[in-house]
């Protein structure tokens, strides 16, 4: 039953970051290349500070999430 859980709850998350890989790396930057946009600086040092935060946020909730998860399995 847990295998198959796991298994399901795979397939959704790699859909959900194929997904959003897509459209953060590809189609977003390539309908403002399509488009004919410059990239100011402050876009750019905008854009370059939100993908910190990002990286930021994501190794904080990998690295505090399975720590959270080995607490709750140890109190059981």
């Amino acid at each position: 039953m847990k295998d198959q859980r796991l298994a399901k709850e795979t397939r959704l998350y790699t859909r959900w970051a194929t997904g959003l890989s897509l459209v953060l790396i590809v189609i977003w930057p390539g309908i403002m290349f399509a488009t004919g946009y410059v990239y100011s600086l402050s876009f750019f040092k905008a854009w370059v500070a939100l993908a910190f935060g990002w990286m930021i946020a994501a190794a904080v909730f990998i690295t505090i999430r399975p720590l959270i998860e080995l607490y709750r399995e140890y109190k059981r």
